[in-house]
């Protein structure tokens, strides 16, 4: 039965990856004219190889104007199926070269026994190859029918000739990803305000610059600032290079190669996915990204030669290649088809017209070259109005930014001043805390890129605005002194919430492997990117993480020295995340909500990803590999701290799906509790959540979990765990370690209450309630991209619930990292007490420091507490007592982006039912502001005013109301009244 589950899930996938499938006709016009197509009377057609986009043929149309080209045959459009898994839509894709621009359009109609059913109009105005995805159901004019047969090409007013290539008549497309441009500017216009407008609004944003253009001339600073960012900027981008005479006229051959194939994007390959072998055969492309390259490698040569001669040479070829480009269609105003993504693969394209601004400036290619960028770049996005700015896309940051500043280059001083303050304006809006889910910066340290805090794309970004920020310093375009202190600060969070340069396994997203770590150069460029001066903390973190890198000396010499490795405690709440650090080990703790999704699942990454953050537990010293963690026989089923139902891999690999338009082929599940959070006081922490597994699987299993950290030790916390399986044992689990390839001897122990486990990571477990079974071998799972088995040594500690448990609870703690003479004093006193661990509390006294934490689940009274009588919204609570003062940090960790429920979450009986997080229209709100009511025994006062703290003194207890946004930590000071 499990082979056969996993088959089947293996069968849907598969289906997914060829999701685009080909109903119309094909014409790559290399077996002769087709039947199907005729010209009109005062036209002239022939198959041609002068110019061609696959194969080594095309269709040349000779044409009179307002005369007709004819495809006779089904068009293969088929209705879109509402409710379908299956979300693309029909489109009509074809090339078409053009020789002379036309001032005028061609009219492309698709009839159905002689009668027009849609029609759309291509802008004729263009040199050079163009392409078209046009979707016939929301792009063009009129109504498509099934069984349309007869398509006509209208020639525009003028007398020209085309070349035609690739006809696609009818093809499934995300409908997401079809892109306007000057050619069919009527194409998904939606997409301009989407979730990907950063890649799809291309033509808007373009338009945008023309009205924004400016004649002002550039001051002396402003001009000096300029030369510095180039030089900056240059000098930063540079490679010296061997130049000789073959390896010019190897590079001269390689432009001949070339121009043999198509440039493309790889976005453009899902309309070859059904193609026949013979048509895939034909397709001859290169993609974008190794033509970059190329252009980039002739740009280090051109600047590692003093020789005039070679560098001519080296130019003419570079020349020759970008001729090449824009002739390929990759020039202002074309978009290829579809562009989504293009930023990742025109980062050297970028590099290698900034490394030959020189030689450019001065060419015929010049203005070519700086429209090109301008476009692809999408720098109309700094004229984006600052009331429309609400944080900023990570692949802006990353892939676009280095575009629009070599664009600016290309510029005169004058145009290039207005642009680059423009930038500053648009950095200085754009990097301010992001409502909601939106992506950029949070307040809490949090970087957001697809609703979440997401490590991976905040790297990218930082790795691409922290060299912008770089050359920009010290000039009049610097970066303004609070948007700076944002970006220093998220840059200082990735060395706290990673260990060393490794994040959280549970902070992977949809890569959970040990290859990902943070960037230590994004210090460096930080650090010199300030107005003015060299920031030290920045300076001194990159001297931890790196002591022997690249600029340790540069910085060395300016007197800086390594920090010590951060100490304390961490709540990103935006994150639903918990962090705990000592010595030079991080322990962290995650979960999510209703808001915050807890795991991202695409078709060929994270398949068995679904308890990431099921209240992960993980302990990190040096690398995730030297801390236990190796894909490679990984167990998905028992993530560190997590508690789940133990599915086998064949059950739990995700049943992925396209839940609507608005989103890809993903899983991206929510809750419906609002519970899930972190709260800090005196460098020590605690978690809590109330799990509740997405309907989409099993709706029955809940939760209610707790970790309160004191100092090297935390306590883990679990009641109320339930779930209807009756086949598949419950699991709560301690540890999972990698043993490394030598062969061990397997073996397994079972411990019951008041036990002791050492894990090989010299972290000690206490396990007081629940029992725990200990497993060490060889131990089997699945590659989580491709399904393949795959195998290791490990060991596995976890505490057994059972089948269909109800109300079950575990409790159990960890010294970690500790001495062995730490380890014998735990074993005799753990040093905490439980107060309360039941459905509506887990409350936890340190006795060592007399802290005690309150994970309040329910509003209502407490059971005799020594300090809190009641609460009216479910919170968590640090306190901290001394002599006559208690301190206090209040959580509400209910982000609150709305209120009530979202009926569009919940099927007909009532349960949630899978949602894609970006449609939903509250993912954007500001945080609805909250005052909370704790009353205290005791009457106390605050010993400091606080903004949002107010204290009422009622008999002798204390009302207190504290107002949070965004589920912030709010930390004060009582003293006792006498």
């Amino acid at each position: 039965m499990e082979k056969k589950s996993l088959f089947k899930r293996l069968l849907l996938l598969a289906s997914f990856l060829n999701a685009v499938n080909m109903y119309g006709a094909v014409y790559q016009f290399e077996e002769g004219m087709p039947e199907s197509i005729k010209a009109g009377k005062g036209s002239q057609i022939a198959i041609t190889q002068e110019k061609y986009k696959d194969g080594k043929h095309s269709l040349k149309w000779n044409f009179k104007g307002k005369d007709t080209l004819t495809i006779s045959g089904d068009t293969g459009y088929k209705v879109f199926q509402r409710g379908a898994q299956e979300k693309a839509r029909s489109s009509y894709a074809m090339w078409i070269y053009n020789k002379k621009p036309i001032k005028d359009e061609m009219l492309i109609e698709f009839k159905k026994d002689g009668q027009v059913k849609c029609s759309f109009k291509l802008n004729m105005n263009f040199e050079g190859w163009r392409t078209m995805w046009v979707q016939y159901d929301r792009d063009m004019t009129g109504t498509p029918v099934e069984g349309m047969n007869e398509i006509v090409l209208h020639a525009p007013n003028k007398d020209g000739e085309v070349l035609i290539d690739q006809v696609l008549t009818s093809v499934l497309v995300d409908p997401r990803h079809n892109t306007r441009d000057d050619q069919v500017n009527f194409v998904n216009i939606d997409a301009d305000t989407a979730v990907n407008a950063h890649w799809m609004a291309l033509y808007k944003n373009y338009n945008v610059l023309e009205e924004n253009s400016s004649r002002k001339s550039a001051s002396r600073a402003e001009k000096a600032g300029i030369l510095s960012i180039e030089k900056r900027f240059r000098e930063d981008s540079l490679k010296t290079v061997k130049v000789t005479p073959k390896i010019i006229k190897e590079n001269k051959d390689k432009l001949a190669e070339y121009k043999t194939k198509s440039i493309a994007t790889p976005q453009t390959i899902v309309i070859y996915r059904d193609f026949t072998d013979k048509e895939k055969s034909r397709v001859n492309d290169v993609y974008v990204l190794e033509y970059g390259r190329w252009l980039r490698d002739l740009a280090y040569m051109y600047n590692s030669t003093e020789n005039p001669q070679e560098k001519q040479e080296i130019f003419n070829i570079f020349q020759e290649g970008m001729k090449y480009f824009f002739d390929q269609g990759w020039t202002k105003g074309s978009g290829q088809g579809t562009i989504h993504h293009l930023g990742y693969q025109m980062r050297e394209v970028y590099e290698a017209v900034l490394l030959m601004r020189e030689p450019i400036i001065n060419s015929e290619i010049n203005d070519k070259t700086r429209e090109m960028v301008k476009w692809y770049s999408a720098l109309g996005i700094i004229y984006t109005p600052e009331e429309e700015i609400k944080g900023v896309n990570a692949d802006i940051l990353n892939t676009m930014l280095p575009g629009m500043v070599t664009a600016m280059l290309l510029e005169k001083d004058g145009t290039a001043a207005q642009e680059l303050k423009q930038l500053n304006r648009y950095l200085k809006n754009s990097i301010n805390y992001a409502p909601g889910l939106l992506g950029g910066f949070k307040e809490d340290g949090s970087m957001f890129h697809h609703m979440q805090n997401y490590p991976a794309y905040a790297k990218g970004a930082y790795q691409g605005l922290t060299p912008i920020i770089y050359y920009l310093g010290n000039t009049p375009f610097a970066l303004d002194e609070n948007a700076y202190n944002i970006v220093k600060k998220a840059i200082l969070m990735t060395r706290v919430y990673s260990n060393k340069n490794n994040w959280l396994l549970t902070l992977s997203g949809r890569h959970p492997e040990n290859t990902f770590k943070i960037s230590d150069e994004v210090f460096r460029y930080a650090a010199f990117g300030k107005e003015t001066g060299v920031d030290k903390e920045l300076a001194e973190a990159y001297l931890r993480l790196t002591p022997t890198g690249k600029y340790a000396e540069e910085f060395k010499k300016l007197g800086f020295k390594p920090e010590e490795a951060p100490n304390g405690s961490w709540t990103m709440n935006m994150g639903s995340l918990q962090l705990q650090r000592r010595n030079e080990w991080l322990a962290g703790v995650k979960g999510f909500s209703r808001y915050l999704v807890g795991n991202e699942t695409y078709i060929k990454n994270n398949l068995y990803g679904r308890y990431m953050s099921y209240g992960t537990f993980q302990i990190l010293e040096k690398s995730l590999k030297e801390s236990g963690f190796e894909s490679e026989g990984w167990s998905w089923a028992h993530y560190p701290g997590t508690t789940v139902i133990a599915l086998p891999d064949e059950k739990l690999i995700s049943a992925i799906s396209q839940i609507d338009t608005q989103s890809g082929v993903e899983e991206m599940l929510i809750s419906d509790e609002t519970y899930s959070g972190g709260n800090s006081l005196n460098n020590n922490g605690m978690f809590a959540m109330k799990l509740h597994e997405n309907e989409k699987y099993n709706g029955s299993h809940r939760a209610r979990k707790s970790v309160f950290f004191f100092d090297n030790r935390a306590v883990l916390l679990g009641s109320n765990i339930e779930n209807n399986d009756k086949e598949h044992e419950t699991h709560t689990t301690l540890f999972q370690n990698a043993l490394g390839k030598n062969k061990i001897t397997s073996s397994e122990k079972h411990f019951g209450g008041n036990s002791f486990i050492l894990d090989s990571q010299k972290n000690l477990y206490k396990i007081v309630k629940g029992e725990a079974v200990y497993k060490k071998g060889l131990q089997k799972s699945h590659n989580h991209k491709t399904c393949k088995p795959t195998q290791n040594n490990y060991e596995l500690a976890y505490i057994n619930h059972g089948t269909n448990p109800k109300d079950k609870g575990y409790e159990y703690a960890v010294l970690i990292k500790a001495t062995g003479k730490e380890q014998e004093n735990f074993k005799k006193d753990a040093g905490y007490k439980v107060l309360q661990k039941d459905y509506n509390a887990h409350i936890v006294e340190d006795k060592i420091s007399g802290m005690r934490g309150y994970a309040l689940f329910e509003s209502g009274e407490l059971q005799e507490d020594k300090y809190i009588k009641s609460v009216d919204t479910p919170s968590m609570v640090l306190a901290a007592p001394s002599e006559n003062k208690l301190k206090l940090s209040f959580v509400d960790p209910d982000l609150r982006l709305y209120e009530g429920i979202d009926i569009t979450q919940y099927g007909k009986h009532g349960k949630m039912i899978p949602v894609n997080i970006y449609s939903r229209k509250w993912n954007g709100n500001d945080s609805i502001p909250h005052t909370s009511v704790l009353v205290l025994k005791g009457k106390y006062s605050l010993t400091a005013p606080k903004e949002n703290v107010s204290l009422e003194n009622k008999g002798n207890e204390t009302v207190v109301k504290v107002t949070t946004k965004y589920a912030m930590p709010v930390e004060f000071e009582l003293v006792k009244i006498k």
